[in-house]
Formats: C-alpha cells, structure tokens, sequence
C-alpha cells in the first residue's frame, strides 16, 4: 500500500446541490469535480479541503436516509485542518453553526464539530498534544 493513501467518504443525499453549497460556501471546501444529470442537478460531486475529499452522490433510485435532516447520523467524518482555531473563526463569520465548542481532547486533538444539512457530524481537528486518558481508562 502506498504510504500516502486516502479514504474519501462517499455519502449519498437527495440534493448534491444542497449539500455542495454548504460544504463549498459555508466550511469553504474546494470544487473539484461533479457531473450533472439529465435534470440539470448534479449527480455527484468531489468537494476537497487540504488533502481531504469527501464525494456527495445522488442515489440513482429513492433511497431511505438521504434526505435533509437535523437528525444526527450514525456516520462522522474525522477532518484534520493546519489551525482548528483560525479555522473555527473563519466558519463562524460565514455564520455557520457549530455543534460542539472548541475542546481540547485527552487524546490530544483540539476538536469542535459543525452538521452538516443532511445529518452528517464533522469534526474538524488540529492535534495539539499528546495523549493524557483520564484516570482509570484502560488504553490497548
């Protein structure tokens, strides 16, 4: 396996423009691809941020779970960012809604996390430190 392997989350909602304007104009990912359908709507679309991608995709047929929701998913997307707290300010003059504050965690990441129309958790993160578990927590 090459050393530099990447995962890119591909997550299926009912409008790739929809979630394209949030993840482009609100956290300011980057637009590197999409294709449209024969509705004039994109099918799918790569949005990128540093070194990581996240592909949106239209499901060819209904699909349950892609519509928009608050309703949280049981999928979250991990994102590492240069500053977590420069990145924070930046998001929060955009106006967009952050669903934890900044925190430094005993795993040693400085986290705060925003959702996503669809339902899906991002945490965005810069590591900060090194591990400090809480008393009594059993680490294998």
């Amino acid at each position: 396996m090459k050393s530099n392997s990447q995962v890119m989350p591909m997550i299926s909602v009912n409008s790739v423009d929809q979630a394209r304007a949030f993840y482009v104009d609100k956290l300011g990912f980057g637009h590197q691809m999409g294709v449209l359908g024969k509705d004039g709507q994109l099918d799918f679309c790569t949005v990128a941020l540093g070194g990581a991608k996240v592909m949106l995709m239209r499901p060819p047929e209904k699909m349950e779970g892609t519509d928009a929701t608050s309703s949280k998913r049981p999928v979250e997307i991990y994102l590492e960012v240069d500053d977590v707290n420069a990145f924070h300010d930046q998001l929060k003059k955009r106006g967009v809604k952050t669903t934890s504050a900044l925190t430094d965690q005993w795993w040693g990441d400085r986290t705060f996390t925003v959702i996503d129309p669809f339902g899906y958790q991002i945490w965005f993160y810069t590591h900060v430190g090194e591990p400090m578990p809480p008393k009594g927590m059993k680490i294998v």
